[in-house]
């Protein structure tokens, strides 16, 4: 029972950051976008709260920075066969090559079934002052147990405000997971997207 416990905890929370895993599990996630590449370790002290190290790179500006990580679960409905979570995020370190202090904070929330996922995450950097906006639609058209492969289709859209300029980016990404292990790839002719996620 425990297992498959554990089995469905893992299904279910492989949506996007992890933000928060099964108690004393560790997550390592390695991402990478056009605006930033991160590197992040943790580990879930409770079943709501997930610490860590992060190391962030702004690809723009060439700023790397070396934080200290915490996601916490807020609110978690449990539906029929659907799941909804709402997440508060935060980084706080330094700038690895003049030590100035950086923080990151954000909000995240998802709704998903065994076939759709809709999630928004919203950041603040404080080292740019941007604010940071990551929309997904996904789409799951096969429903498979955790020992076989889940593959998902994803549009994600990004949208970002700093000091008055405005961005926007969209990629389509295809995710696909077994057991611990995930991987997402995108593009859309111009940028890349890329994530490895592991569950120990």
């Amino acid at each position: 029972m425990l297992k498959k416990a554990i089995a469905v905890t893992l299904l279910i929370t492989t949506v996007f950051t992890h933000p928060v895993i099964f108690k004393n599990g560790k997550v390592f996630w390695v991402s990478q976008n056009p605006n930033f590449s991160d590197i992040r370790l943790g580990v879930s002290k409770k079943n709501n709260w997930l610490i860590g190290v992060r190391v962030l790179e702004d690809r723009k500006s060439n700023d790397v920075f070396a934080l200290l990580n915490n996601n916490f679960l807020i609110k978690r409905n449990n539906i029929l066969n659907s799941q909804s979570n709402l997440y508060l995020l935060s980084s706080v370190g330094l700038n690895t090559e003049n030590s100035k202090a950086m923080a990151t904070v954000g909000i995240h929330g998802d709704w998903e079934n065994r076939n759709f996922m809709v999630m928004e995450m919203f950041e603040y950097f404080s080292h740019n002052s941007s604010w940071v906006s990551n929309t997904r639609l996904a789409y799951s058209p096969f429903v498979v147990d955790y020992s076989k492969v889940s593959t998902w289709f994803i549009a994600q859209y990004r949208v970002e405000y700093s000091k008055n300029d405005f961005s926007y980016l969209f990629i389509p990404i295809i995710r696909l997971y077994k057991k611990n292990y995930l991987i997402e790839l995108g593009s859309n002719g111009k940028e890349s997207f890329l994530s490895f996620m592991t569950h120990f």
